[in-house]
């Protein structure tokens, strides 16, 4: 019983690890995307520099824990790429956030990845579902920082980016056993920045 424990925490870990590195990831690629219009065509290899110029954005790029693998990242094919996709395959498939991604039965060109993000002009790759029509991915509520005392239920688009520790998939009111989950700050998002903009 203790060595499966001791695996299910080694596994979670191994997760919290490949979240940070696609979160380092992204905020690379934004940076990158800030100053030239255009992602990059690839990565750089595992343990490579990713470079702005001069400028380190990541002195050692990050690959998966387990395999040593590079995290898969596609794009348009084009030299000055318009928009990027970028995957991780999370070991405890337990996670809400695979549920909250809509990657259940599978994100990216193969079906073989559960977790990922992607640039803001485009949307992951979701395979098809075994069902005879796929189930909407839900809307994501979740708490926003600040708030008061009994905070503020919100909807996000990214609430990954906006590092919320609880989501609630179609709950408006954020309901926690019956309870308001927002008047508790620890179950606030760190930031505002994957909350939902209303299109004009």
């Amino acid at each position: 019983m203790i060595l499966v424990v001791v695996s299910v925490q080694l596994k979670k870990a191994r997760d919290a690890r490949r979240k940070a590195d696609i979160e380092m990831l992204r905020k690379a690629l934004d940076e990158y995307y800030d100053t030239f219009n255009y992602y990059p065509q690839t990565l750089p290899a595992c343990d490579g520099s990713f470079k702005l110029g001069e400028t380190n954005l990541i002195s050692s790029v990050p690959c998966d824990p387990q395999t040593k693998k590079p995290y898969v990242y596609e794009t348009d094919g084009k030299q000055y790429s318009a928009w990027y996709r970028l995957y991780a395959k999370l070991e405890n498939t337990y996670d809400p956030i695979i549920d909250i991604l809509g990657c259940r039965q599978g994100c990216g060109a193969d079906c073989s990845y559960n977790y990922g993000v992607a640039s803001p002009n485009i949307g992951l790759s979701y395979c098809p579902s075994s069902l005879p029509t796929a189930t909407p991915t839900p809307l994501q509520y979740a708490c926003s920082p600040g708030g008061g005392q009994l905070g503020q239920c919100e909807l996000f688009d990214d609430p990954v980016k906006s590092q919320c520790p609880l989501v609630f998939p179609n709950d408006s009111q954020c309901l926690l056993n019956g309870v308001n989950a927002c008047s508790n700050p620890h179950n606030r998002c760190l930031n505002s920045s994957g909350k939902h903009v209303p299109s004009e």
